[in-house]
């Protein structure tokens, strides 16, 4: 799991976009899945956008680092203001489905918790995004001793 801010250039905003993002990376069998939820907006925590994704890729992890890549559709659901006669902005309200890409690289800093970072792009049909997100990387893959004691089964501790 990794959680952090992003910072990233949309075609839809003139100004840069600021978030905050949450990845679950697991595994089916040999096969690496990511679950992710984020909110845009203008400033940190504000919000014009929010987007759910379902990634397919590959990841490596070691004991000193971690690496995935990931694809998949991304839902999406914003609200943008649109000028109108009167001089005023009233609010255009959008949804839809898109494409989501990224590759991420984090170092463990104590077993399984470290500090990354990850590029992604997002297509869809609103606007195109390319961004840098700063990421905590919490791993569950930590293998330390075991703590179990059969008398009659040799011990796999070494």
């Amino acid at each position: 799991m990794n959680f952090g801010p992003s910072f990233f250039n949309s075609s839809l905003r003139s100004d840069a976009q600021q978030g905050v993002c949450l990845d679950f990376h697991f595994h089916i069998r040999r096969e690496y899945f990511q679950l992710g939820f984020a909110i845009s907006g203008d400033k940190l925590l504000e919000n014009n956008q929010s987007q759910a994704r379902l990634g397919y890729g590959y990841r490596k992890e070691s004991a000193r680092y971690n690496i995935a890549f990931f694809g998949g559709p991304t839902f999406f659901y914003g609200v943008v203001g649109v000028p109108d006669t009167a001089n005023t902005f009233k609010p255009e309200f959008y949804q839809g489905v898109g494409v989501y890409a990224s590759a991420q690289a984090a170092t463990k800093l104590v077993y399984d918790i470290g500090i990354g970072a990850e590029l992604f792009a997002e297509l869809n049909y609103k606007q195109n995004i390319v961004g840098i997100k700063l990421f905590l990387f919490f791993s569950g893959a930590y293998k330390g001793v075991k703590k179990n004691y059969n008398p009659h089964v040799r011990s796999e501790n070494k």
